[in-house]
Order: structure tokens, then sequence, then C-alpha cells
């Protein structure tokens, strides 16, 4: 067989959550509503690649809507056994009753069932539905602060991406405005809104030394770049990684990178 790769692809892939964890192993979450093989190879892609880039071990979670028959690669010398969570084991009714009694009580809520109950099991509600129960259970949390809930929000949007129409999320969107995010088409598209209103305040103001028309199409441009930077600041603040942010405010990597570099000196 040959031993020269002739393919030459240049691309971004994104995986879906990572995180440092205290014990110093690195945490890999996907989620995957039907687990194929293929999707087996591509996340044991991600693995590899994560421990390349950062030289430490790291533990892969699968979130499935119900449990397939293949959970594991074994192929010979590869072998990858991601842990697999089957979210169908989980009813949605029962978590979302206690989260709402605990929340009245002031008791604290156990948010990784929060973020993920739109994949949970349930005879009464649609997962559109339980995403909208949960942003507004964690909006009521008060021993959280802005920016956890933020996050909170941000995190289990993310997970429903897969389970909820843009229209629903379009919707959800609404109700959590205040977040700055753009991990969705639909968020960024709101956010561009605002930046262009913004570019044309500053455009009419530059409109009247180099011509109204002039100004305001200068001001929309430099409104929709102010967004997004504006967006990508949002974003680094709350801890997301360059990957996430680059993918929901459509920047270049590197761009957000030196945004990072800005807000840490």
């Amino acid at each position: 067989m040959r031993t020269e790769k002739k393919e030459v692809r240049v691309e971004t892939e994104f995986s879906d959550l990572t995180f440092l964890l205290s014990d110093g192993r690195g945490l890999h979450a996907e989620e995957q509503i039907d687990l194929s093989t293929d999707d087996l190879l591509r996340f044991c892609g991600y693995h590899v690649d994560l421990m390349r880039e950062y030289k430490f071990e790291f533990i892969t979670v699968i979130f499935v809507k119900s449990a397939p028959e293949n959970t594991e690669l074994d192929k010979g010398m590869l072998r990858f056994k991601p842990h697999i969570v089957d979210c169908s084991k989980n009813n949605a009714d029962q978590i979302l009753e206690k989260s709402k009694e605990n929340t009245q009580k002031g008791e604290p809520i156990n948010e990784l069932e929060i973020i993920y109950l739109p994949l949970y099991k349930s005879d009464t509600y649609k997962p559109e539905e339980l995403l909208h129960e949960s942003v507004k259970i964690i909006k009521k949390q008060k021993d959280l602060n802005e920016d956890q809930k933020l996050k909170m929000i941000a995190l289990a949007l993310m997970v429903s991406n897969k389970v909820v129409s843009k229209e629903e999320l379009s919707k959800i969107w609404e109700v959590a405005r205040m977040m700055k995010l753009k991990i969705l088409e639909v968020a960024e598209e709101k956010g561009i809104e605002q930046g262009i209103e913004q570019g044309i305040e500053q455009g009419i103001e530059q409109g009247i030394e180099q011509g109204i028309e002039q100004g305001i199409e200068q001001g929309i441009e430099q409104g929709i770049e102010l967004e997004k930077t504006e967006t990508a600041k949002a974003f680094l603040a709350m801890g997301l990684p360059v990957g996430q942010v680059a993918k929901g405010t459509r920047l270049p990597i590197e761009e957000v990178e030196r945004i990072r570099n800005e807000l840490t000196h």
C-alpha cells in the first residue's frame, strides 16, 4: 500500500464542549442524537487532537438521546471507549418538578440536569418546551450571579440545538436576549441588527463631514464588526473556548485570540 498521503485539506473542526478539570485532566463532551460508527471515529479524532494540543489526559463523554448498540470502537490496535450517557434513562418530568420545588424553596438545583433537560425522556413536554422551562429555572436561581446564569443558559442552548428547531430557538433567544451570545445563527442575526443600529448612529455623525449616505454605509459595516467584537469579549469573559467563540461570532480564530490576549493583559 502506498505511504504517501496526497490528500490536502484545510478546514476547522469544532468539538462541542471542553473543560479543564480540577485534577488536571480535560473533559471532552459531545451530544449526538443517533450515534454511528462514523460519529465515534470523528469523536476519537477530536479526543486525540485535544491530547496532542494540550499534552494531558482527556475524558470523552457522549450524551445520546437513547443508547445505541455500538458504543465503542475496537479496531485492533485502535480502541476508543468513551463514556456514554443515555439521556432516555432520566425522567425529565420528575427532574423538572423537583427543580421547580427547589427553586421555590430557595434550595440549590442540579445544574447539569437542568442544562441537559431537553435531551431527557418526557411524557408531558416537547424538547423545546423543556428548554423554555430550563431557561426560566436558571433565571430564578438566587444563588447564581448573572455570569453564572448566562453560562448555564449558553450551555443549555448548545446541547439543545440538535433537538430544537431554529424557530423555537429564536423565541427562546427573545426570552434570554440580555445574553450577548451568538452560538447560533439566529442569535448572531439578532446581535448584528443591534450592531447595525449603533453603526448607523456613528455613521450619521461622520456623515456631517463626508456625506450622510457614505457615512451610514460605513457605519453599518463598523456596527457589524463592533457587535461581533463585543460578543466575542462576552463569550471569552464567560470562559468559552476560542474555537467556540470563533464559531459563534464568525470571526477568524486569530482575531478571537487577539481579543483574548487583550482581555488577559
